[in-house]
Protein backbone atom coordinates (compact mmCIF):
# COMPACT_ATOMS: atom_id res chain seq x y z
CA UNK A 1 0.00 0.00 0.00
CA UNK A 2 2.86 2.38 0.78
CA UNK A 3 4.39 1.97 -2.67
CA UNK A 4 0.99 2.77 -4.21
CA UNK A 5 0.78 5.99 -2.18
CA UNK A 6 4.17 7.31 -3.19
CA UNK A 7 3.63 6.29 -6.79
CA UNK A 8 0.34 8.19 -6.91
CA UNK A 9 1.98 11.24 -5.36
CA UNK A 10 4.85 11.12 -7.87
CA UNK A 11 2.54 10.71 -10.86
CA UNK A 12 0.14 13.45 -9.80
CA UNK A 13 2.98 15.87 -9.06
CA UNK A 14 4.43 15.00 -12.45
CA UNK A 15 1.24 15.68 -14.40
CA UNK A 16 0.83 18.93 -12.47
CA UNK A 17 4.38 20.01 -13.33
CA UNK A 18 3.89 19.15 -17.00
CA UNK A 19 0.75 21.26 -16.97
CA UNK A 20 2.61 24.23 -15.47
CA UNK A 21 5.36 24.03 -18.10
CA UNK A 22 2.90 23.82 -21.01
CA UNK A 23 0.76 26.51 -19.44
CA UNK A 24 3.69 28.94 -19.51
CA UNK A 25 4.66 27.89 -23.06
CA UNK A 26 1.12 28.39 -24.36
CA UNK A 27 0.70 31.71 -22.52
CA UNK A 28 3.74 33.22 -24.23
CA UNK A 29 2.71 31.72 -27.56
CA UNK A 30 -0.65 33.48 -27.24
CA UNK A 31 1.16 36.75 -26.49
CA UNK A 32 3.38 36.21 -29.54
CA UNK A 33 0.35 35.59 -31.75
CA UNK A 34 -1.02 39.05 -30.91
CA UNK A 35 2.37 40.74 -31.21
CA UNK A 36 2.83 41.32 -27.49
CA UNK A 37 5.81 39.08 -26.86
CA UNK A 38 7.81 36.11 -28.13
CA UNK A 39 7.22 32.37 -27.96
CA UNK A 40 9.04 30.20 -25.44
CA UNK A 41 9.77 26.49 -25.33
CA UNK A 42 9.85 24.26 -22.27
CA UNK A 43 13.32 25.47 -21.30
CA UNK A 44 12.23 29.06 -21.76
CA UNK A 45 9.28 28.35 -19.50
CA UNK A 46 11.67 27.28 -16.74
CA UNK A 47 13.80 30.40 -17.22
CA UNK A 48 10.64 32.54 -16.99
CA UNK A 49 9.58 30.84 -13.77
CA UNK A 50 13.05 31.33 -12.33
CA UNK A 51 12.80 35.10 -12.96
CA UNK A 52 9.63 35.41 -10.87
CA UNK A 53 9.53 36.26 -7.13
CA UNK A 54 10.58 33.11 -5.26
CA UNK A 55 11.54 31.75 -8.70
CA UNK A 56 14.18 29.39 -7.32
CA UNK A 57 11.60 27.82 -5.04
CA UNK A 58 9.13 27.49 -7.92
CA UNK A 59 11.70 25.81 -10.15
CA UNK A 60 12.89 23.53 -7.34
CA UNK A 61 9.32 22.37 -6.72
CA UNK A 62 8.88 21.88 -10.46
CA UNK A 63 12.06 19.80 -10.61
CA UNK A 64 10.67 17.50 -7.91
CA UNK A 65 7.46 17.16 -9.89
CA UNK A 66 9.31 16.46 -13.14
CA UNK A 67 11.34 13.70 -11.51
CA UNK A 68 8.07 12.30 -10.16
CA UNK A 69 6.77 12.27 -13.73
CA UNK A 70 9.93 10.47 -14.86
CA UNK A 71 9.39 7.80 -12.20
CA UNK A 72 5.79 7.32 -13.33
CA UNK A 73 6.82 7.12 -17.00
CA UNK A 74 9.39 4.45 -16.12
CA UNK A 75 6.74 2.50 -14.20
CA UNK A 76 4.42 2.76 -17.21
CA UNK A 77 7.15 1.67 -19.64
CA UNK A 78 8.98 -1.02 -17.67
CA UNK A 79 6.30 -2.41 -15.35
CA UNK A 80 3.48 -1.83 -17.87
CA UNK A 81 1.21 -0.06 -15.41
CA UNK A 82 -1.33 0.68 -18.15
CA UNK A 83 -1.39 -2.91 -19.47
CA UNK A 84 -0.16 -2.21 -23.00
CA UNK A 85 1.30 -5.70 -23.18
CA UNK A 86 3.90 -7.12 -25.54
CA UNK A 87 2.09 -6.73 -28.84
CA UNK A 88 3.80 -4.65 -31.54
CA UNK A 89 1.58 -1.70 -30.68
CA UNK A 90 2.15 -2.16 -26.96
CA UNK A 91 5.92 -2.26 -27.38
CA UNK A 92 5.86 0.93 -29.47
CA UNK A 93 3.77 2.72 -26.84
CA UNK A 94 6.06 1.59 -24.03
CA UNK A 95 9.14 2.70 -25.96
CA UNK A 96 7.48 6.10 -26.45
CA UNK A 97 6.89 6.28 -22.70
CA UNK A 98 10.54 5.45 -22.12
CA UNK A 99 11.55 8.23 -24.52
CA UNK A 100 9.24 10.58 -22.63
CA UNK A 101 11.02 9.65 -19.41
CA UNK A 102 14.37 10.51 -21.01
CA UNK A 103 13.06 13.84 -22.33
CA UNK A 104 11.67 14.98 -18.99
CA UNK A 105 14.84 13.80 -17.24
CA UNK A 106 16.82 16.12 -19.52
CA UNK A 107 14.39 18.97 -18.79
CA UNK A 108 14.67 18.39 -15.04
CA UNK A 109 18.47 18.32 -15.24
CA UNK A 110 18.39 21.55 -17.23
CA UNK A 111 16.30 23.11 -14.46
CA UNK A 112 18.79 21.91 -11.87
CA UNK A 113 21.51 23.60 -13.92
CA UNK A 114 19.53 26.85 -13.82
CA UNK A 115 19.48 26.63 -10.04
CA UNK A 116 23.27 26.42 -10.06
CA UNK A 117 23.33 23.06 -8.30
CA UNK A 118 25.30 21.32 -11.04
CA UNK A 119 27.06 24.37 -12.46
CA UNK A 120 26.25 25.72 -15.89
CA UNK A 121 24.33 23.65 -18.38
CA UNK A 122 22.82 20.48 -17.11
CA UNK A 123 20.72 18.00 -19.00
CA UNK A 124 23.53 16.98 -21.38
CA UNK A 125 22.93 13.23 -21.18
CA UNK A 126 20.15 13.01 -23.77
CA UNK A 127 21.87 15.27 -26.34
CA UNK A 128 25.08 13.26 -25.96
CA UNK A 129 23.21 10.00 -26.52
CA UNK A 130 21.45 11.41 -29.57
CA UNK A 131 24.72 12.68 -30.96
CA UNK A 132 26.22 9.21 -30.56
CA UNK A 133 23.26 7.69 -32.40
CA UNK A 134 23.63 10.36 -35.11
CA UNK A 135 27.27 9.42 -35.61
CA UNK A 136 26.55 5.70 -35.58
CA UNK A 137 23.63 5.63 -38.02
CA UNK A 138 24.65 8.45 -40.30
CA UNK A 139 22.77 11.64 -41.05
CA UNK A 140 20.14 10.38 -43.51
CA UNK A 141 19.07 7.32 -41.55
CA UNK A 142 19.00 9.21 -38.26
CA UNK A 143 16.95 12.09 -39.66
CA UNK A 144 14.50 9.73 -41.38
CA UNK A 145 14.11 7.66 -38.23
CA UNK A 146 13.63 10.68 -35.98
CA UNK A 147 11.07 12.15 -38.38
CA UNK A 148 9.11 8.89 -38.33
CA UNK A 149 9.26 8.74 -34.54
CA UNK A 150 7.78 12.23 -34.24
CA UNK A 151 5.13 11.39 -36.83
CA UNK A 152 4.27 8.23 -34.89
CA UNK A 153 3.91 10.23 -31.68
CA UNK A 154 1.62 12.68 -33.49
CA UNK A 155 -0.51 9.83 -34.84
CA UNK A 156 -0.69 8.27 -31.37
CA UNK A 157 -1.98 11.55 -29.90
CA UNK A 158 -4.62 11.86 -32.63
CA UNK A 159 -5.71 8.25 -32.29
CA UNK A 160 -5.96 8.57 -28.53
CA UNK A 161 -8.12 11.67 -28.98
CA UNK A 162 -10.30 10.11 -31.71
CA UNK A 163 -10.75 6.69 -30.14
CA UNK A 164 -11.43 7.95 -26.63
CA UNK A 165 -8.90 5.52 -25.16
CA UNK A 166 -7.94 8.14 -22.60
CA UNK A 167 -11.24 7.39 -20.82
CA UNK A 168 -10.01 4.03 -19.52
CA UNK A 169 -7.54 5.84 -17.30
CA UNK A 170 -10.22 7.86 -15.51
CA UNK A 171 -12.71 6.74 -12.90
CA UNK A 172 -15.98 7.85 -14.49
CA UNK A 173 -17.68 7.79 -11.10
CA UNK A 174 -15.37 10.53 -9.82
CA UNK A 175 -14.06 12.53 -12.77
CA UNK A 176 -16.27 15.15 -14.47
CA UNK A 177 -16.26 13.29 -17.79
CA UNK A 178 -17.74 16.13 -19.84
CA UNK A 179 -14.71 18.24 -18.96
CA UNK A 180 -12.38 15.29 -19.45
CA UNK A 181 -13.69 14.64 -22.97
CA UNK A 182 -13.34 18.24 -24.13
CA UNK A 183 -9.85 18.93 -22.76
CA UNK A 184 -8.57 15.48 -23.75
CA UNK A 185 -9.68 15.63 -27.37
CA UNK A 186 -8.62 19.24 -27.99
CA UNK A 187 -5.41 19.05 -25.94
CA UNK A 188 -4.19 15.77 -27.42
CA UNK A 189 -5.03 16.92 -30.95
CA UNK A 190 -3.09 20.16 -30.48
CA UNK A 191 -0.02 18.42 -29.13
CA UNK A 192 -0.25 15.97 -32.01
CA UNK A 193 -0.09 18.92 -34.41
CA UNK A 194 3.15 20.07 -32.76
CA UNK A 195 4.79 16.66 -33.23
CA UNK A 196 3.55 16.45 -36.84
CA UNK A 197 5.06 19.86 -37.57
CA UNK A 198 8.37 18.82 -36.03
CA UNK A 199 8.33 15.61 -38.09
CA UNK A 200 7.81 17.61 -41.29
CA UNK A 201 10.49 20.13 -40.32
CA UNK A 202 13.03 17.38 -39.67
CA UNK A 203 12.16 15.55 -42.90
CA UNK A 204 12.38 18.71 -45.02
CA UNK A 205 15.51 19.95 -43.27
CA UNK A 206 13.92 23.22 -42.25
CA UNK A 207 16.15 25.52 -40.21
CA UNK A 208 15.38 25.20 -36.51
CA UNK A 209 14.95 21.43 -36.68
CA UNK A 210 18.61 20.51 -37.13
CA UNK A 211 19.77 17.59 -35.01
CA UNK A 212 23.48 17.31 -35.80
CA UNK A 213 24.35 18.91 -32.45
CA UNK A 214 22.38 16.25 -30.59
CA UNK A 215 19.52 18.51 -29.51
CA UNK A 216 15.98 17.37 -30.16
CA UNK A 217 13.79 19.87 -32.01
CA UNK A 218 11.36 21.44 -29.59
CA UNK A 219 7.89 22.86 -29.26
CA UNK A 220 9.47 26.29 -29.64
CA UNK A 221 10.76 25.35 -33.11
CA UNK A 222 7.25 24.36 -34.19
CA UNK A 223 5.72 27.55 -32.80
CA UNK A 224 8.27 29.75 -34.56
CA UNK A 225 7.74 27.89 -37.83
CA UNK A 226 3.98 28.40 -37.59
CA UNK A 227 4.43 32.09 -36.81
CA UNK A 228 6.45 32.66 -40.01
CA UNK A 229 3.83 31.13 -42.32
CA UNK A 230 1.17 33.17 -44.15
CA UNK A 231 -1.57 33.92 -41.62
CA UNK A 232 0.92 32.56 -39.11
CA UNK A 233 -0.31 34.62 -36.18
CA UNK A 234 -3.83 33.25 -36.56
CA UNK A 235 -2.53 29.67 -36.74
CA UNK A 236 -0.15 30.33 -33.85
CA UNK A 237 -3.01 31.62 -31.72
CA UNK A 238 -5.11 28.52 -32.48
CA UNK A 239 -2.22 26.18 -31.69
CA UNK A 240 -1.34 28.10 -28.53
CA UNK A 241 -4.92 27.82 -27.29
CA UNK A 242 -4.75 24.10 -28.02
CA UNK A 243 -1.57 23.77 -25.98
CA UNK A 244 -3.21 25.69 -23.15
CA UNK A 245 -5.98 23.10 -23.24
CA UNK A 246 -3.28 20.39 -23.17
CA UNK A 247 -1.95 22.04 -20.01
CA UNK A 248 -5.46 21.83 -18.55
CA UNK A 249 -5.57 18.18 -19.65
CA UNK A 250 -2.39 17.62 -17.62
CA UNK A 251 -4.07 19.22 -14.59
CA UNK A 252 -7.10 16.96 -15.11
CA UNK A 253 -4.79 13.93 -15.20
CA UNK A 254 -3.09 15.13 -12.04
CA UNK A 255 -6.43 15.22 -10.27
CA UNK A 256 -8.40 12.29 -11.65
CA UNK A 257 -6.14 9.91 -13.57
CA UNK A 258 -6.08 6.36 -12.26
CA UNK A 259 -2.57 5.57 -11.03
CA UNK A 260 -1.72 2.01 -10.06
CA UNK A 261 0.45 -0.98 -10.94
CA UNK A 262 -2.48 -3.12 -12.02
Amino acid sequence: MRHANWLQAAARAGYLSRGVVYGVVSFFAILASVGAGSSKGTKGALVTLLSQPFGSVLVAVLVAGLFGFVVWRLVQAVLDADNHGWSAQGIVVRLALLASAATYTALALYAIGLLGITGSGGGKLLPNVLNAVWQGLGQRLFVAGLSLVFLGIAAAHWWKAYSGKYTKHFDENEAPMRVVHVVSVLGLAARGVVFALLSAMIWLGIEGAATSDGDLPSTLDALRYIQELPYGRIMLFALAVGLMIFAIYSFVESRWRRVSLS
